[in-house]
């Protein structure tokens, strides 16, 4: 089911999902480089959808789709079973401090709120010209742009930060292993 619903009926659609925890796959737009992603709605808004992501029975850290670049939600006996594994590993209690702290009622405040959370964060470009993969801090956040200082996969930090405009992002991720552990060795 998907975007073949009116907008109120997907919103509600959304909203029961996050009610009742069902681990989803969300189906992406065509220009999307990536076709789904996998894990439980935590949040959303009219720009954004707050995914806990689910890698192998383990939460993973967190993803934010843009919401208009999301063409379905599956919910079927794959996810079903999945939602029980998950349930009763005791896995379906998230952090609800992040959560509630992050805030998608715009891309700035968005970013405003991460950067006040001290996380590092995954940028993935929707650009297909510039497609790019930006890991690093929040250094600055503007009305149109964000500026992360990036870093390798050597650990090398880039001599300047990068700006990228929010209309090219397709991805953001935060509080997930790899850049929570990372960041304490770049150099």
């Amino acid at each position: 089911m998907g975007k073949k619903l009116s907008e109120k009926d997907f919103k509600r659609l959304i909203q029961l999902h996050i009610d009742k925890k069902n681990y989803v796959k969300i189906f992406l737009t065509e220009e999307s480089p990536e076709e789904s992603a996998s894990g439980i709605i935590v949040k959303f808004s009219d720009q954004y959808v707050m995914l806990q992501e689910v890698y192998d029975f383990m939460l993973v850290g967190f993803r934010i789709l843009p919401y208009e670049r999301i063409s379905s939600i599956r919910y079927n006996d794959n996810e079903k079973v999945h939602k029980k594994i998950l349930s009763e590993e005791g896995l379906l209690s998230f952090n609800h401090k992040v959560i509630d702290s992050t805030s998608l009622k715009s891309s700035e405040k968005l970013f405003k709120s991460l950067q006040e959370q001290n996380f590092h964060c995954i940028i993935e470009s929707a650009d297909k010209k510039h497609d790019f993969f930006t890991i690093g801090e929040i250094t600055k956040v503007k009305n149109k742009s964000v500026m992360i200082h990036n870093y390798d996969s050597t650990g090398k930090l880039d001599n300047e930060p990068c700006k990228i405009p929010y209309k090219e992002i397709e991805f953001i991720s935060f509080n997930d292993n790899y850049s929570t552990v990372f960041r304490k060795y770049i150099k």
